[in-house]
């Protein structure tokens, strides 16, 4: 759909900025960087373009020729990497399953290729024990780290509870 030439330009241009977040928009506001779906190199209002500026400004329905989108990212993960981060996630909320309070949010490897459990709770709770379960489950070093949310947020997230 878009030639080579663009994508480069794109990159050209958001390479030059200063900043590794802020981009300035063709209104003249500031939006980090991820806001950002492409670049207008016209003269009368240079600069990146949100969704929002995008369709107020009907690029890709006029046929722009100063419209460069951003490149879409390839996402690099592979297939066992999912299918060993979806099972210490189900494994580590079957193990806390009887537990009140807590809930496993996310589990990512780190440098050192251990598993590492975020979750939230209500209270404080310590899970080597968990860990020690999960990893003879999965056969992989596992630690478990409470992402450390106020009570009013864990408890809206865990029992979908509004405060007052």
């Amino acid at each position: 759909m878009y030639s080579q030439e663009t994508t480069i330009d794109y990159i050209t241009y958001d390479s030059k900025h200063n900043s590794v977040h802020d981009r300035s928009c063709i209104d003249g506001t500031i939006t980090g960087s991820g806001n950002c779906v492409a670049y207008c190199k016209y003269e009368g209002h240079p600069g990146f373009l949100t969704e929002k500026l995008r369709v107020k400004h009907k690029c890709i329905e006029k046929g722009c020729l100063y419209y460069l989108p951003k490149p879409k990212k390839k996402k690099t993960r592979n297939n066992s990497e999912n299918n060993e981060q979806k099972k210490i996630m189900e494994v580590s909320t079957s193990v806390t399953s009887d537990m009140e309070g807590i809930r496993i949010m996310r589990a990512d490897r780190d440098e050192d290729g251990i598993w590492v459990v975020y979750y939230i709770a209500i209270s404080n709770y310590l899970l080597d024990s968990f860990a020690s379960k999960v990893e003879e489950e999965t056969g992989t070093k596992v630690k478990f780290v409470d992402l450390e949310y106020r009570f009013e947020i864990a408890a809206e997230i865990i029992f979908g509870i509004r405060g007052a």
